[in-house]
């Protein structure tokens, strides 16, 4: 039991928090890391926290490292943050690194995953194929209704000229034909009425 007790203090001298040998351990603040630490905890996400590991305690017949397993056979560690706290337990990690697919392992399951990116992939460069081919259809049927309404405008110019010559000489002939008494020219009235 005194060599556990060590084994307990020992772990508090490296964390650098205070053991006064009672339940009034609670009362230690959590201490900060500084880069000069020498056991100084990974960030997380490089993978497992590095703890250090001490020998059985011959009272429990326990091992009395942080990485103790549970009775579910899961891990009751939990990682560390930057600052030393204990941020999420790492049965949450484990769940969560089941649930994403782990690629180094399986063959089959990366084979099947660069299956599923590489259709994807295709997937994608048919529909942009499909998109510039729609894009370029409508851009030729854009330039042919320019190129129609082009056309168009020369035709509507070459009438209206035509129009305003037609006029010219409809006027210069009822003149021509008015001279010679041909046209009996209207009388204006006085009262207004045509």
């Amino acid at each position: 039991m005194y060599e556990g007790i060590d084994n307990l203090k020992s772990l508090y001298d490296r964390a650098g928090k205070t053991f006064s040998g009672g339940p009034s351990a609670a009362q230690d603040v959590p201490r900060r890391t500084t880069q000069s630490d020498p056991v100084r905890q990974p960030p997380v996400g490089s993978g497992a926290p590095k703890y250090p590991r001490t020998e059985d305690s011959r009272a429990t017949g326990r091992d009395n490292s942080p990485d103790v397993r549970s009775r579910r056979g899961v891990s009751t560690a939990a990682q560390l943050d930057s600052a030393g706290h204990r941020e999420r337990p790492l049965m949450e990690v484990e769940e969560e690194g089941k649930r994403s697919p782990n690629y180094r392992g399986d063959p089959c399951v990366l084979e099947s995953f660069f299956d599923r990116v590489t259709q994807g992939l295709r997937n994608d460069l048919e529909h942009e194929r499909d998109r510039r081919l729609q894009l370029a259809d409508t851009v030729s049927s854009i330039e042919l209704t320019r190129g129609i309404v082009d056309r168009s405008r020369d035709v509507i110019t070459a009438l209206q000229t035509l129009v305003d010559a037609h006029h010219r000489e409809y006027k210069a002939l009822c003149e021509m034909l008015g001279r010679k008494g041909v046209l009996h020219r209207k009388k204006k009235r006085t009262d207004g009425t045509a």
